[in-house]
C-alpha cells in the first residue's frame, strides 16, 4: 500500500511539474519580438513580420571570431521599413557595436517616419561616446559615456547597447549596465523605418542637424533586436551575454 501510494505521489509531481513548464514560454526574448536582423551576410528579418532589409555594408567578423556575422558600416548603411512600433509607446532597442574610429558627428542609426528629419530620433557618436536624441530638434539627448575602448593603439572593442522607452522615461543600458534614466519626450510615430549606418542622408528637412548629415558612419553593427515591450533586467543580462 505504501508502494502504491508513493507512486501516485511521484506520479503527480511529474505531472504537475510537466505542465508548469509547458506554461512557460521556450524562450521569453522571443516575445513581443518585432524584428530581428542578425546581421548574417544577410539583411533577413528574422520575424514573422518579414520587414526585410536592403544592404550595402559589406559581412565580417563578429564578436565571438564567426566569419559574416556582423557587418562594416564604413560609409555604408542598412534601411529597412514598417517595423511595428510606436515611439511614444512600451518598446526596447537592442544592438552590438565596435566604433572602429573615435570621431565627431557619424552616424549609427535612425528611425525615420516618411523621412522627416525634424522628428527622427537617431544615435550619433562623438568622438568615443554615443548620443541618443529622440528628434534632432531636442538639446534633451542620452549619452553614452561607458563604452569600452582599448587605448594605446588597441584593437576596438565591441559593447552592447540597449535602450527602453515606456511612458516618455527612457533607460539606456550598456553591457547590461543602467547608465542613464531620462524623462525625455518621443514623437508619436507608428511603423517606422530604420537606418543603420550613414544615417543622416535620407532626411527631407535641416532642422540644425546639417553639420552631421555628410559624415559617413564608421561602425561595425551585429544583433539588431526590436520588442513592442520593455524588456525585464534579467532578459537584458542575457541580451549583453549572448
Amino acid at each position: 500500500m505504501k508502494q502504491i501510494t508513493l507512486l501516485l505521489l511521484l506520479s503527480t509531481l511529474i505531472f504537475g511539474c510537466k505542465k508548469k513548464n509547458e506554461m512557460l514560454p521556450s524562450n521569453t526574448l522571443d516575445n513581443g519580438l518585432v524584428a530581428y536582423y542578425p546581421l548574417d551576410a544577410t539583411p533577413t528579418d528574422m520575424t514573422s513580420y518579414s520587414n526585410h532589409g536592403v544592404t550595402s555594408a559589406s559581412p565580417i567578423q563578429d564578436r565571438k571570431s564567426n566569419t559574416n556575422k556582423a557587418y562594416d558600416f564604413v560609409q555604408n548603411e542598412f534601411q529597412s521599413s514598417n517595423i511595428p512600433i510606436n515611439l511614444k509607446n512600451k518598446y526596447t532597442f537592442s544592438f552590438w557595436i565596435k566604433m572602429n574610429f573615435y570621431q565627431d558627428g557619424m552616424a549609427v542609426m535612425e528611425f525615420t517616419k516618411n523621412k522627416q528629419c525634424n522628428r527622427n530620433p537617431q544615435i550619433w557618436q562623438f568622438q568615443d561616446s554615443l548620443f541618443l536624441t529622440p528628434t534632432t530638434e531636442s538639446n534633451n539627448r542620452i549619452y553614452i559615456t561607458s563604452l569600452k575602448r582599448i587605448k594605446g593603439g588597441g584593437m576596438p572593442t565591441w559593447n552592447h547597447v540597449l535602450w527602453t522607452v515606456e511612458n516618455d522615461v527612457t533607460k539606456m543600458y550598456v553591457d547590461g549596465i543602467l547608465v542613464d534614466t531620462k524623462s525625455v519626450s518621443w514623437p508619436d510615430l507608428t511603423n517606422v523605418d530604420l537606418t543603420l549606418g550613414n544615417a543622416g542622408n535620407h532626411c527631407t528637412g535641416d532642422y540644425g542637424a546639417s553639420n552631421y548629415h555628410n559624415q559617413p558612419s564608421k561602425v561595425s553593427i551585429d544583433e539588431v533586436r526590436i520588442y513592442n515591450r520593455v524588456l525585464t533586467k534579467t532578459e537584458i543580462d542575457k541580451l549583453s551575454l549572448y
